[in-house]
């Protein structure tokens, strides 16, 4: 007989997560850069390539720290982690609005760093795999699209009207508001384990049916886990699929700009990538949990690769925006279904230090492909070769998914 998993405590639970993707950092940090980079060289005397330089810096900085908050919510527990992170993350905003030097704004990115990592998403995937099994992929895809997506969405023009209305200060400020008034109260009211042992149904390599375990001591340790060529396959996968995807979408708008199209057409295309990213996040998790095998993920990173080098390569607006939606639903596809992989082929033991290893490769690649492009841009006096870097990278993404094998820890659907 399976448990029922939809009650009113694991649908809260559910809620908790939904709230902190919306108040996270991909929503709170990598959806706003674009609008204070246009402000903050001016307001600090410092130039644009400094700016990007230390943002840089800050994803690279919270690749290596991801691991370690990932480590300590399996120890520790989740709230313990999330809550003081979440309070940080609003602090180092509340700081920033008052900077006035480059060195502050350094030190102040680190700091935002740290708040950031506690309160990722690592944290909230564990919440939503304690509770739910059967239908884990549905659930994430739900709650990674109506909230990071969603919430990624929005941000970017409640803080350009932020800045535009109080200066770039009150952006700061006002985000900071967002995160500690809104987002706090509910993930202490919301985000919770499950507080009592759940039955597991794993395939015959974990552990098997019949067994009472509590959920989050099924699976691998993190330095077994290092040890299966699947992690490598995952990372591999999710750190160049990031560099193509991330990177192309920071230099986005320039690249589209500098090849003459206009800059409303430019925004048009970066909203239809944002559709696509919500319509992958959602469509993987369900499909996922349906035919319960890692090759339903794959046309997602095959969607991701004609979209990328359509974006890189077309003018015309019949095959850009359609190329555009494709990348788009590639990218949620991949980082909805991060922390899915990561559960079905290690387990919930380590989830917490393994995925934060994951989602690190995300960071690293993110930063790498930020880099690399503005380098090609800056050598080469345009974008154009950025298309083999990110061709390239996204091509390797694609063989690392096609080579995984089926899932570990399988959920096995009951009636």
């Amino acid at each position: 007989m399976a448990r029922k998993e939809f009650t009113r405590a694991s649908v809260m639970a559910a809620l908790g997560a939904w709230i902190g993707f919306i108040v996270g950092p991909n929503a709170m940090i990598a959806a706003t850069n674009s609008n204070f980079l246009n402000v903050l060289p001016q307001a600090l005397h410092t130039s644009r390539t400094n700016i990007s330089f230390v943002l840089a810096l800050a994803l690279w900085f919270n690749a290596s720290l991801l691991p370690f908050a990932g480590r300590a919510m399996d120890r520790f527990g989740v709230r313990m982690v999330i809550l003081p992170g979440a309070l940080i993350f609003a602090l180092a905003f509340a700081l920033l609005s008052g900077m006035a030097h480059l060195w502050q704004f350094i030190l102040l990115q680190a700091l935002l760093t740290v708040g950031a990592t506690m309160t990722s998403s690592v944290g909230y995937a564990k919440v939503i795999s304690m509770w739910f099994d059967r239908n884990r992929g549905l659930v994430l895809g739900l709650c990674v699209a109506l909230g990071a997506g969603a919430s990624q969405t929005i941000m970017p023009k409640v803080s350009a009207w932020l800045i535009t209305a109080h200066g770039w200060q009150g952006g700061y400020l006002g985000i900071s508001l967002i995160i500690l008034c809104f987002g706090f109260p509910l993930l202490w009211m919301l985000v919770r384990a499950p507080g009592k042992p759940l039955p597991q149904h794993v395939s015959e390599e974990g552990v098997p049916d019949g067994i009472p375990s509590p959920i989050d001591q099924i699976g691998v340790t993190r330095g077994q886990a290092l040890r299966q060529p699947v992690f490598y396959l995952v990372f591999f996968a999710i750190m160049f699929g990031s560099m193509a995807l991330l990177g192309t979408m920071q230099h986005a708008v320039p690249m589209l700009t500098e090849r003459g199209l206009p800059l409303s057409t430019a925004t048009t295309v970066m909203s239809f990538v944002f559709m696509g990213v919500v319509a992958g996040e959602f469509s993987a998790g369900f499909i996922v949990d349906r035919f319960n095998t890692p090759r339903v993920i794959l046309p997602y990173f095959i969607s991701a690769a004609i979209g990328v080098i359509t974006v890189h390569t077309q003018n015309d607006l019949r095959l850009l925006l359609p190329g555009a939606l494709l990348m788009g639903l590639g990218l949620g596809g991949e980082v909805g279904q991060n922390a899915y992989l990561v559960s079905r082929y290690f387990g919930l033991k380590a989830f917490g230090a393994i995925y934060g290893m994951t989602f690190a490769a995300s960071a690293v690649g993110n930063g790498t492909g930020l880099i690399l492009l503005g380098v090609i841009r800056d050598q080469t006096g345009s974008y154009a070769m950025g298309r083999y870097l990110a061709g390239g990278a996204i091509c390797i993404s694609v063989l690392c998914i096609a080579s995984l094998k089926p899932f570990v820890y399988a959920s096995r659907r009951g009636h």
